[in-house]
């Protein structure tokens, strides 16, 4: 925009300018500043996402969120994640201010006050978009085994094409029902007859259409229109987002010729397949033109690998352009400026009153705010750690830790993914290399970072420190039920699912299906606030999160779901869930209170049960009447005289003598799971806008839905199957307000009703979760989502 000032001679004192002029101001802005011209609405994400704003514009989607500004006394708009309308299917409201994004390989949710105005705006510009675009989206997988059909996955963007006729004189065409159709007349907005036509990955073939939707035109592909340029113009896909990368190679010119070179196919060398080699010589420049990082050979036959291979090795000078052929000459200046800051990081150049850390932002932002950069910046950092002869002794391994934080944060386009695998595989596996261990590591986080989305909060001073001093990892505390203490190795992309499974498998659960129902909370505010993790939530970004709003945060293991049978042969185990469900026994909540005098068999299975939490205190001796009082709910307690409770529990010690502490919680677990709301996660329930549920009242959440209980007896009041549960969403305590609710809509999708519950525990959010996971809703089995914090009793672990 400067430039564009300068050259038209604009300022505040010459504001006039002509028509055309102002039309590319008002152009470049649109392009440049990505939120400029886009409406803001009021949203919030998981936890660790810090999501705070929604933009939408002409371009798509980008979560937001407030930061400080280095000026600003207000802060500034910091872009979190960018979604283009190609990317999204469609968007749903599950329930009153909650936001579905289908997208074409994940699902978002957001939540926000003004749902309907987003989604209809959104709706508005993805039917613009779609009008007389030549585009549609794959809706199901299609892989046929006929080679004349056309394959592909779900998400795939596949870009309809006429058919001409491959010779003169010929045609085209397949049967349908009985008759022949030809594909002629298969035209892009015309009948389809079942069937479209269309080229992906460089194939074309016909496919069915039902099997696609009509999908707005990718916005970042300006292919050029000559058809030399034409089939380079697969060099974008080593520049552009995961599916810019998946679209760019599907023209059906077949595969990528550079241009500039008519004889490339020709004199070219066959490399093997997947090294970054074979990468520059599809997507980076033309070596001839780049005599400065070139060698001057004689042979013909080795002058474009050896000139190749000097692009991919160090240097100790700045590059003048970038790597990856690209038109836009901003783009290029950005490549430029990209290439100085690694060479500063790397120790190459002077940093100039920057800082390591103002250096390493610099990258990240680069890569966060232009997707397209984010290869050139991978191809850079490759380029400085190979053959590096700098005079730096550090500048290697300097540049390795580079490579491994960028790995962190930003993942790389698909085109590139198998290349840069191999790479780090080559060095990691081959022995005598350096680096190998930082390889290895450099690809698990590439690995990370591509199923997971990346890092989202910037590595704080300490952090970075730890990192260039080869420290990648940190213990963090984790609580268990009762007080159990773990600490475990955090590394930099260790998401809660790491830990849920790392935990799991000190329990000996190694399957998936065990995962699912446990889950990483956070508790705040001395455990007045408590939400649960996503469990694609990086650790380390909700630690830096955390840190800044509570030092005293606790992160809390806990089970959710009991779909899985209990298993008695661990000790970890058993004592973690003894400790868990030993709380909600004694407060009498898993099965109903007599009105008078217990029965003969409930008087036995308590006073067992007592007897049994004795034993697992290791004490072999028989309790005192003040010792069995806090082995029995209190409810129950009150039934009888302390004295005749007391020769009832005697009565089980000749059974229980021999046990060790572990068989003592082992037993206790097997005879407490036959109590009918066993496996509950329960809430007090201060509200309820439904009149069937007489409030307050306690709400069991377990297999078999949703069961009010009476606050006095714990008899069942009301239940709602699970099969009724449409969505939940946890609302914040407001000003009016200083209880959370939870909103839960019943009924089927034409007739639905809505029940908020107002509760006085501290995990709201909890019980959203713990409905959601058990509905087997698209988030999937055990999910927990974050929209907002619950608010209640202080509590050492979600209750």
């Amino acid at each position: 925009m400067k430039a564009l000032f300068a050259q038209n001679q604009l300022d505040t004192q010459r504001p006039l300018a002509t028509e055309s002029v102002k039309r590319a101001v008002v152009s470049t802005a649109r392009d440049s500043w990505e939120v400029y011209f886009s409406r803001l609405f009021p949203a919030t994400g998981s936890v660790g996402t810090g999501v705070q704003i929604l933009a939408v514009s002409h371009t798509g989607i980008k979560l937001l969120r407030m930061v400080k500004g280095g000026r600003e006394a207000g802060g500034q708009l910091q872009v979190l994640r960018t979604y283009s309308f190609a990317d999204i299917l469609f968007v749903t409201i599950p329930s009153q201010n909650m936001l579905e994004f289908n997208l074409a390989s994940e699902k978002v949710i957001l939540f926000s006050a003004r749902a309907h105005q987003v989604k209809t705006l959104v709706d508005d510009f993805i039917l613009e978009l779609k009008k007389d675009s030549d585009y549609v989206v794959a809706v199901r997988n299609f892989l046929p085994e006929d080679p004349a059909l056309l394959a592909f996955h779900k998400g795939d963007i596949i870009h309809l094409q006429p058919l001409e006729p491959p010779r003169m004189g010929y045609s085209a065409g397949c049967v349908v029902r009985k008759k022949v159709v030809y594909l002629e007349d298969l035209r892009r907005r015309g009948p389809d007859f079942g069937w479209r036509f269309g080229t992906i990955h460089g194939r074309v073939g016909r496919f069915p259409s039902e099997l696609v939707q009509p999908a707005a035109a990718p916005d970042f592909l300006q292919l050029p229109a000559e058809p030399g340029r034409g089939r380079a113009a697969a060099v974008a896909a080593a520049v552009a987002s995961t599916a810019a990368a998946r679209e760019v190679g599907r023209r059906r010119e077949g595969p990528p010729v550079r241009a500039g070179s008519p004889d490339r196919a020709e004199d070219g060398l066959t490399l093997p397949p997947y090294t970054m080699l074979e990468f520059a010589q599809k997507y980076f420049r033309d070596p001839q033109r780049r005599p400065q990082d070139g060698l001057r050979l004689k042979s013909k036959e080795g002058r474009e690998s050896r000139t190749l291979e000097d692009m991919l090795c160090f240097t100790k000078t700045p590059l003048q352009e970038s790597l990856i052929e690209l038109s836009d000459s901003s783009l290029n200046k950005m490549a430029t400026d990209m290439f100085l800051a690694v060479m500063r990081f790397m120790g190459d150049a002077p940093l100039k009153g920057q800082s390591e850390l103002d250096v390493l932002y610099t990258l990240l932002k680069l890569c966060g705010d232009h997707e397209v950069m984010r290869d050139e910046c991978y191809c850079q950092v490759v380029k400085q750690i190979t053959d590096n002869t700098s005079t730096k002794q550090d500048s290697c391994q300097r540049g390795w830790r580079l490579l491994y934080i960028v790995a962190a944060y930003h993942s790389c386009s698909e085109v590139l993914q198998p290349h840069l695998v191999r790479f780090l595989q080559d060095v990691s596996r081959t022995p005598g290399l350096p680096f190998q261990g930082i390889a290895k590591a450099c690809e698990q986080n590439v690995q990370k970072t591509l199923r997971f989305g990346g890092r989202v909060e910037l590595p704080s001073s300490m952090e970075l420190r730890a990192m260039l001093a080869g420290r990648s990892s940190k213990r963090q505390l984790f609580l268990l039920p009762g007080g159990l203490e773990r600490h475990l190795k955090i590394k930099t992309c260790t998401v809660a699912l790491d830990v849920v499974e790392e935990i799991c498998a000190e329990m000996a659960l190694t399957r998936p299906e065990a995962f699912s129902e446990y889950v990483i909370f956070v508790v705040t505010n001395r455990g007045q606030h408590v939400c649960p993790l996503s469990r694609c939530a990086y650790i380390l970004d909700v630690a830096s999160e955390m840190e800044q709003v509570d030092g005293g945060y606790m992160l809390c293991f806990r089970r959710v779901l009991w779909d899985q049978p209990l298993k008695f042969d661990n000790e970890l185990y058993v004592t973690m869930h003894y400790n868990q469900v030993l709380p909600d026994y004694l407060k009498g909540l898993f099965s109903s209170v007599p009105a008078s005098r217990p029965s003969d068999q409930q008087s036995q299975q308590v006073s067992k049960l007592a007897l049994l939490q004795h034993r697992a205190k290791d004490h072999s001796y028989l309790p005192s009447v003040r010792e069995v009082q806090d082995y029995i709910p209190a409810q129950l307690y009150r039934t009888m005289a302390g004295s005749a409770w007391l020769n009832l529990v005697g009565q089980h010690r000749q059974q229980t003598q021999a046990l060790s502490p572990h068989q003592a919680r082992a037993q206790f677990l097997g005879l407490l799971s036959a109590l009918p709301m066993f496996g509950s996660s329960f809430f007090f329930v201060q509200s309820c806008s439904n009149v069937a549920v007489p409030a307050p009242c306690i709400l069991a959440v377990n297999q078999n839905g949703l069961n009010f209980l009476s606050t006095e007896t714990h008899e069942l009041m009301v239940k709602f199957p699970l099969k009724e549960i449409q969505s939940t969403r946890t609302q914040r305590p407001t000003a009016s307000s200083s209880y959370p609710y939870v909103e839960i809509a019943l009924g089927d999708v034409t007739a639905q009703r809505t029940m908020q519950l107002q509760l006085e525990q501290a995990a709201g959010e909890a019980s959203a979760g713990r409905v959601r996971g058990l509905s087997r809703s698209p988030a999937g089995p055990g999910a927990v989502s974050s929209g907002g914090c619950a608010r209640g009793e202080p509590a050492q672990c979600p209750g």
